[in-house]
C-alpha cells in the first residue's frame, strides 16, 4: 500500500506522522527510521512529535540516501552500502589520477593531471576543486543515471561498450569509474536498488527484511530510482510518503496557458495576467509532481492519494481582513481566480530595495525590534533571517544582533552555516591560525589573531594587553615576516628578531650592543605587560604557524593539528573537553582511501572546516533565538516572520553551468536536478512556510557603490503585483530605494528604537573626579589619538580597516618611502653622532633592493633620485642640531624614550604629519615638559613627499603642562569607559576655527560631512558609524553646550601652543 499525503503546511505533516506513530508505535526491540530532507528539518520534526506525543521519540532521522542504504542492508547484510560516499569517491579520484593518465582518453584532463604529477602529486586548490566537481557529478550519476552506472559496471575497462552514447571528450569518465571500482570494494548502492526492484518477488521471507511501515518526508528530493524502489516495496508493506507541496496540479497550471492570446498594445499586460506565481517559481515542483504521477501510475501501484491542503484564509470572517500573504498562499493551493484585496494596513508582504548593505541591515535590526515590541504573541524563535549568501551577513551579525551596547539589549540569534558563529573556541582558533599561516605575517595579521576572543581565552590575556603588545612590536621595529625563513634569510625586523630583542632586554638591564648577533636588547618603558608570558605566547604562535607551513600528507596534517591541540591542553586545561571532541571528529573522518599525496595548507584547511562542521552541525540547539541561515537548510521550518535578504541577481538564483563533463547535460530526463529551477522553487517553499510577515529585501549598490540588479524572478514578481496594485498600495508593499527619503519604520510602536543604528544612543557628558596619579601613558596616547576606536576595542569590537595600496612601477609609493626611511633610521639610529655622514654615504640602490622595491631598468635612476632627495632633506633638518642624545624619562610606572638636542625634543616621523601623529607627539611632549623644566619645545620632523619639514610644539611650562596632563587624565578616565562624544578630526577643526575667529560650525561640518564629490567625511569612517550612527548631522553634537567646553579643554591647549611657536 502506498499512501501519499500532500499538504502545504509542514505542521499538518508532523501531526499526521505523530498520530500514526501514536496509534501504531514500533516495538521496543525495533529501530524505527524516518527519511527527512535534511538534518535541521529532522530536528524540528523530532521536537514536534515529542511535544505532540508527550514522550521523547525513539527513532532515527536520516536523509533519503542514508535511509535507503540502511534498508538495503536488510537484503544484503554482508555489504557496506555507504562506501560510495562523497569522501570515498573524492579521495579515490585523487588516488586514480596517475593511473588515469596512462589512458589516451584522459586527454581532456591532461593539463590538470600533468600539473598534479609535475608537482610531485601535491594536492593544490585547482586539483582539489576539480576533484570535488567530478565527485559531485558522479554522485548525481548514481542517483539520476543508475542505468548508465549499471552499464559501466557490466563491462570491462577496455571495452568499447563503456563509451555508449558519450562524446569522445567524455570517455575518461567511465574509465575513471572503473578505476574507482578497483579501490572501493563494493558496488554502488544504486545497483543493489535495481537488483531489489527486479527480484523482489523472488526474495524469500520478504516480510522479515522490510519494516511494517515506511515513513518518507519529501520536498521533491526523490529521484526516479527512489520512486520506483519504494513503489515496489509498497506491494509488500505500507509506504507512507509525505509530500510538502505549494499546491496541486502544478504541472498543468505551469505548462498550459488558459484563454486566448491577443496581440495588441496591451500584450505584455495580458501575458502577465495569464501568469501566476507558480509560473515564476514553481517549475521544479511541477516537474517532481509529474515524475511521481508518471512512475506510480504506470506501475499499477495500490495507491491512496490524500490531499490535505489547509486554506490559510478560513480564520477570517471578512474578506477585507485577509492578509495579502494568505490570499497568495490560497491561490497557490487551489488556483482560484479571486481578485486580491489589499488594505492600507496590510504589511504581510513587503518587497524592499535598499541603497546598500548597511541600510539593509539597519532596516533588518530596527524592523525586528519593532515587531518584537508591537506583537505580543511573537517570540525571537518565531523569526527567521535567510539569505542565499549567508557569508554576506555573517560579518554584520555581531553588530546587528549580539551586542548589548545596541540599545541596551542583545538580540539572540542562532546561525547555521558552514562557518557558524556558535563553534567551539578551539575550532575557531584552528580556523584562524590555519588562515594566517598561509599568508605573509604582518603586524595586521598578528593584530588580527590576537584580537580574536578565542585566542585571548586560550592564552589567557585581555584585549588591552593586545593593544600594548602591538604597540610594543611597533616600537621594536617589527616590519614583516615570522622569521628569517620567510624573509629569505634576512632575520632583521621579523617577529623572531623582535622576540629575541625582548628576551635579551630581560637579561641585560643596560643598553648593550651585541653586534655579532645584529641585535640590541630592548628595554621597554612604561609597560605593564608580563613580558615572560608574552614571549611564551608569541613563541607558541610562531611555532604553530611554522608547523602549519608546507605541504604534507593527510595523516601528517592530522598529527600536526593534534600536536597543536595537545600543546594548548597542556597549558590550559579549560579546553580539554573541546579538544577531545575535535580529536574524535578527526579520528572518525579518517578513511582508508585517503592517499599519502601531499596536500597544500589551503586545501587541508577546507577539509578541516568540512569535517568538523559536518559533526558539530548535528549538535546545534535553538531556544528562543532568531534563526539566521542559508535558504536551503531552513526553507521548510515554519516561522511567523521571515526576512529573505540579499535577493540580488548575483546571489539568487544560482545559475547552472552547462559543463561538458556533466553527462546529465547530454540528454534531459524528467526529474533531473536543476540548480536554477530548484533555487527558484525555494521561494515558494518559504512563502508557504511563512505565517504572518514575509519581507523580501535586496540592495541597489554593493560595498564599492557599483550597481546591483534585483533577482530576475523577484523582478517578475513585482511586475505580477503591478497588475492589480494601484500606486498607493504599491508603495506599501513594494518599496523602491530613494536617496531623498529616509526608510520608514514604525518607530512609535517601539519602546527602544528612537534613532538610526548606533552604539551610542545619547551623548553622555557627565564627568566625575578620578584618580589622576595612576595611569598608563601608552593608553592615554592611544585614546587621545583615536578615542572612539579605543572605546570600541575596550568593548571587544574591532572594526576592520581596509588599506588599499597601488604601487607604481616608476615612482616609489609613500608607504615604501616610509618603510625604507624608518628602517634606515633604525639601523643608523638618530642619536648616532655620525648620522649625517652615514646618511650622505648611504648606498641607495642597496637599500631599495633590501626593502624589496621592484626596479625596472627604466626606473632605477628615478627611484634612486627620489630617495637621495629625501635623505638629503632629512640630513639638512638633523644637521641644524649639533648633538642628539637618547634619554629615558620616568614617572611612577610610566617610562618614555626621547631624543634631545639641547632644550629641544626631536620627534622624527617618516611620513606625513597627520592629526593623529601630532596628537601623539603632543602627549609625549607634555609628559617630558611636566618633568623637565629645561625642555622648552618639541621639534616634530616629518616627511612631505620628497622632503622633510618641521613643526614646533612650544612647552607651556612645567606647571601648566602638569595641569593640562592632569586634565587629560581625568577626561580619559571618564571617557574610556563610555564613548567620547567628540569626533576628533572635526572637533579639532572646530576649536581651531573658533580660536582664529572663523565660522567654527562650518569648519566642523566640512570635515564631518566631507565633500560628496571628492572626499568622504569623518562620519563615514566605520568607527564613527558604529558609535554615532549613519549620516549623523552636525547638530547632534552642537545641541549640548558641553560640546564647546569639552572641545576646548581637549584641543585648546595644543592649538594654542602651535599658535605661540
Amino acid at each position: 500500500m502506498l499512501n501519499i499525503y500532500k499538504s502545504n503546511k509542514v505542521e499538518v505533516i508532523s501531526e499526521l506522522l505523530a498520530e500514526d506513530l501514536k496509534i501504531c508505535p514500533p516495538f521496543i526491540t525495533n529501530k524505527l527510521e524516518i527519511a527527512v530532507p535534511n538534518y535541521f528539518f529532522g530536528k524540528w520534526l523530532r521536537e514536534q512529535i515529542t511535544i505532540k506525543n508527550q514522550i521523547s521519540a525513539l527513532y532515527e532521522l536520516k536523509t533519503i540516501s542514508s535511509y535507503t542504504e540502511s534498508l538495503l542492508t536488510n537484503f544484503f547484510p554482508e555489504i557496506d552500502m555507504g562506501l560510495w560516499n562523497f569522501e570515498s569517491i573524492k579521495w579515490g579520484i585523487i588516488d586514480s589520477l596517475e593511473e588515469l593518465n596512462s589512458f589516451k582518453e584522459s586527454l581532456p584532463l591532461s593539463n590538470w593531471i600533468k600539473k598534479y604529477l609535475d608537482n610531485k602529486k601535491t594536492i593544490d586548490g585547482d586539483i582539489y576543486n576539480l576533484t570535488k566537481k567530478i565527485t559531485n557529478n558522479f554522485i548525481n550519476y548514481l542517483i539520476f543515471r543508475p542505468e548508465m552506472i549499471a552499464e559501466w559496471n557490466r563491462y570491462e575497462i577496455n571495452s568499447q561498450y563503456l563509451f555508449k552514447n558519450l562524446n569522445s571528450n567524455q570517455y575518461w569518465q567511465p574509465i575513471l569509474f572503473k578505476l574507482l571500482e578497483k579501490k572501493i570494494s563494493e558496488k554502488p548502492s544504486c545497483l543493489y536498488m535495481i537488483e531489489v526492484i527486479k527480484n523482489l518477488r523472488k526474495i524469500k521471507h520478504i516480510q522479515t527484511k522490510i519494516p511494517n511501515q515506511i515513513y518518507i518526508i519529501s520536498d521533491n528530493n526523490l529521484s526516479k530510482l527512489h520512486i520506483n524502489f519504494y513503489s515496489e516495496l509498497s506491494k509488500f508493506t505500507k509506504v507512507n510518503l509525505y509530500l510538502l507541496s505549494a499546491g496541486d496540479d502544478l504541472w498543468n497550471r505551469i505548462n498550459c496557458l488558459e484563454g486566448e492570446l491577443e496581440f495588441d498594445d496591451n500584450e505584455s499586460k495580458l501575458n502577465f495576467k495569464n501568469t501566476n506565481i507558480e509560473k515564476i517559481f514553481g517549475k521544479f515542483g511541477a516537474n517532481f509532481q509529474k515524475l511521481i504521477e508518471e512512475n506510480i501510475y504506470t506501475e499499477g501501484i495500490n495507491l491512496k492519494n490524500n490531499l490535505i491542503y489547509i486554506d490559510p484564509t478560513t480564520n477570517f470572517s471578512d474578506k477585507k481582513d485577509i492578509p495579502f500573504l494568505n490570499q497568495i498562499q490560497k491561490r497557490l493551493i487551489d488556483n482560484n481566480s479571486n481578485d486580491f484585496i489589499v488594505n492600507e494596513k496590510d504589511d504581510s508582504i513587503i518587497l524592499y530595495e535598499h541603497f546598500n548593505q548597511h541600510s539593509q541591515f539597519e532596516y533588518l535590526r530596527n524592523k525586528i525590534i519593532e515587531i518584537m515590541n508591537s506583537c505580543e504573541n511573537i517570540k525571537y524563535s518565531d523569526i527567521a533571517v535567510l539569505s542565499p549568501q549567508p557569508s554576506q551577513i555573517k560579518p554584520y551579525l555581531r553588530y546587528i544582533f549580539n551586542n548589548e551596547l545596541i540599545n541596551g539589549e542583545k538580540i539572540p540569534y542562532f546561525f547555521i552555516d558552514d562557518d557558524n558563529n556558535d563553534s567551539s573556541e578551539i575550532y575557531k582558533f584552528l580556523i584562524d591560525i590555519t588562515e594566517i599561516a598561509n599568508q605573509k605575517i604582518t603586524l595586521e595579521k598578528i593584530d588580527y589573531i590576537l584580537s580574536k576572543k578565542e585566542t585571548q581565552d586560550i592564552f589567557d590575556f585581555h584585549i588591552t594587553e593586545k593593544d600594548e603588545i602591538i604597540l610594543l612590536l611597533t616600537q621594536l621595529g617589527f616590519h614583516w615576516g615570522l622569521d628569517a625563513n620567510e624573509r629569505l634569510g634576512d632575520e632583521q625586523n621579523t617577529l623572531d628578531w623582535c622576540i629575541n630583542r625582548i628576551t635579551l632586554g630581560l637579561i641585560y638591564d643596560k643598553e648593550v650592543n651585541l653586534s655579532t648577533l645584529n641585535l640590541k636588547p630592548f628595554n621597554p618603558k612604561n609597560i605593564s605587560l608580563d613580558l615572560n608570558k608574552w614571549i611564551k605566547i608569541l613563541l607558541n604562535l610562531k611555532k604553530y604557524i611554522n608547523l602549519l607551513r608546507g605541504s604534507f600528507s593527510y595523516l601528517i596534517w592530522i598529527k600536526k593539528i593534534k600536536s597543536i591541540l595537545k600543546n594548548i591542553s597542556d597549558s590550559n586545561s579549560n579546553f580539554n573537553l573541546e579538544i577531545s571532541a575535535i580529536n574524535r571528529i578527526l579520528d572518525n573522518h579518517a578513511i582508508p582511501l585517503i592517499p599519502d599525496d601531499l596536500i597544500l595548507l589551503n586545501v587541508f584547511r577546507e577539509i578541516l572546516i568540512s569535517c568538523i562542521n559536518k559533526a558539530k552541525y548535528q549538535t546545534k540547539s535553538r531556544i528562543n533565538k532568531i534563526l539566521v541561515s542559508d535558504i536551503e537548510n531552513s526553507r521548510h521550518i515554519p516561522h511567523k516572520v521571515i526576512f529573505l535578504i540579499d535577493m540580488n541577481s548575483v546571489y539568487y538564483p544560482k545559475l547552472s553551468k552547462n559543463e561538458n563533463i556533466n553527462l546529465l547535460n547530454n540528454k534531459y530526463h524528467l526529474g533531473d536536478p536543476s540548480v536554477f529551477e530548484r533555487e527558484k522553487y525555494f521561494f515558494l517553499e518559504l512563502l508557504i512556510a511563512c505565517r504572518d510577515k514575509f519581507i523580501v529585501t535586496w540592495v541597489k549598490n554593493d560595498k564599492d557603490n557599483k550597481k546591483l540588479d534585483v533577482s530576475f524572478p523577484i523582478k517578475e514578481l513585482i511586475s505580477f503585483f503591478d497588475i492589480f496594485l494601484n500606486q498607493g498600495l504599491r508603495e506599501l508593499i513594494i518599496k523602491d530605494c530613494d536617496l531623498n527619503k529616509k526608510e520608514k519604520i514604525h518607530l512609535d510602536s517601539s519602546k527602544i528604537i528612537k534613532s538610526n543604528y548606533s552604539l551610542v544612543a545619547d551623548l553622555d557628558w557627565n564627568e566625575t573626579k578620578s584618580d589622576i596619579k595612576n595611569y598608563k601613558l601608552s593608553e592615554l596616547i592611544y585614546w587621545f589619538k583615536t578615542p572612539q576606536k579605543y572605546w570600541l576595542n575596550k568593548k571587544n569590537i574591532s572594526p576592520i580597516e581596509i588599506f588599499t595600496h597601488h604601487p607604481d612601477e616608476e615612482y616609489i609609493s609613500n608607504l615604501q618611502k616610509s618603510q625604507l626611511i624608518t628602517k634606515v633610521i633604525q639601523q643608523l639610529e638618530i642619536d648616532n653622532h655620525n648620522i649625517i655622514d652615514d646618511l650622505k654615504n648611504l648606498n641607495i640602490i642597496d637599500q631599495l633592493v633590501e626593502n624589496g622595491i621592484i626596479m625596472t631598468k627604466n626606473s632605477i635612476s628615478t627611484k634612486e633620485k627620489e630617495i637621495k632627495e629625501l635623505v638629503s632633506s632629512l640630513s639638512a633638518s638633523l644637521s641644524q642640531h649639533n648633538k642628539i642624545n637618547r634619554i629615558y624619562v620616568k614617572s611612577n610606572s610610566n617610562k618614555e624614550e626621547y631624543f634631545i638636542a639641547d632644550d629641544t625634543v626631536i620627534e622624527l616621523i617618516n611620513s606625513k604629519l597627520s592629526l593623529r601623529r601630532l596628537k601623539e607627539a603632543w602627549i609625549k611632549s607634555l609628559f617630558i615638559f611636566s618633568l623637565k623644566k629645561n625642555i622648552k619645545k618639541t621639534k616634530v620632523i616629518f616627511r612631505t613627499e620628497n622632503q622633510y619639514k618641521s613643526q614646533i610644539i612650544q612647552s607651556p611650562g612645567a606647571i601648566e603642562s602638569n595641569l593640562i596632563l592632569d586634565e587629560y587624565i581625568n577626561i580619559f578616565n571618564n571617557y574610556s569607559e563610555k564613548c567620547l562624544p567628540l569626533p576628533p578630526e572635526s572637533t579639532y577643526r572646530y576649536v581651531e576655527a573658533k580660536l582664529k575667529s572663523k565660522n567654527e560650525k562650518k569648519a566642523f561640518s566640512e570635515i564631518w560631512i566631507g565633500n560628496k564629490t571628492f572626499s568622504k567625511g569623518e562620519r563615514d569612517t566605520i568607527e564613527m558609524k558604529l558609535c554615532f550612527g549613519d549620516k549623523k548631522e552636525p547638530d547632534f553634537f552642537f545641541v549640548n553646550s558641553n560640546f564647546d567646553k569639552l572641545s576646548f579643554r581637549l584641543y585648546g591647549p595644543l592649538i594654542e601652543t602651535l599658535k605661540n611657536k
